[in-house]
């Protein structure tokens, strides 16, 4: 009696997974829960095909605010991707490397997105970055932030500027980059942001900028 190819073992569908490039690899992990659960393993290990016809990532309003779009150059199609909080629609995009983008939302956070598994890992709060301090209100709320712009250079600085809270990431940050995929484990950040395109680093498991 001929086998039911859904049931293969995970270790083989993985190693056909890793041919496949974005728009059918997504598909495929959308075609039962065992084929869910290999898609799945194969991102989180990086092990899927490297070599990718680029996609667009976008969003959009009549997708929804947590909807990511992917268009595929070579099929010319778009495929719609749910990803976690905070929306993906409001947030600014400030690098991408290795797969991951690297966002910052509404309050200037920043995380690591994989469009393609929907994983999301929270960077440290940029508030640990030396020239910037959070405001609270009366409440104990965060309110906004105060950005000062002393390097250290030895000349007279203006005063200490009041960023609203989403309105900061627009002047702090520059770009950011990984220095491998954040799925091996042992991976590290660099964030260029003002004054004067410094530099700071975090490490995985970090939960401050240095």
């Amino acid at each position: 009696m001929a086998g039911n190819s859904l049931d293969l073992p995970q270790d083989m569908l993985m190693e056909i997974f890793a041919l496949l490039d974005v728009p059918d690899l997504v598909r495929a992990g959308a075609v039962c829960s065992s084929w869910r659960a290999s898609y799945i393993s194969l991102c989180n290990h990086g092990g899927y095909k490297q070599a990718q016809t680029p996609c667009l990532f976008y969003t959009s309003e009549s997708a929804g605010e947590n909807v990511a779009c992917l268009y595929s150059l070579v099929e010319k199609r778009e495929y719609k991707l749910t990803m976690s909080d905070p929306p993906i629609r409001s947030r600014y995009i400030i690098g991408s490397s290795h797969g991951w983008i690297i966002t910052a939302d509404e309050r200037s956070e920043l995380h690591l997105v994989n469009p393609v598994t929907g994983d999301q890992i929270n960077l440290p709060t940029f508030t640990t970055i030396e020239q910037v301090k959070p405001i609270y209100d009366d409440a104990g709320e965060l309110h906004e932030y105060e950005y000062s712009w002393y390097t250290g250079a030895p000349f007279k600085y203006p005063s200490p500027s009041i960023f609203s809270l989403g309105l900061l990431r627009k002047y702090l940050f520059r770009k950011a980059f990984l220095s491998c995929d954040p799925s091996m484990g042992d991976y590290f950040v660099v964030l260029i942001h003002n004054p004067l395109e410094q530099l700071s680093f975090a490490r995985a498991g970090d939960d401050k900028w240095t």
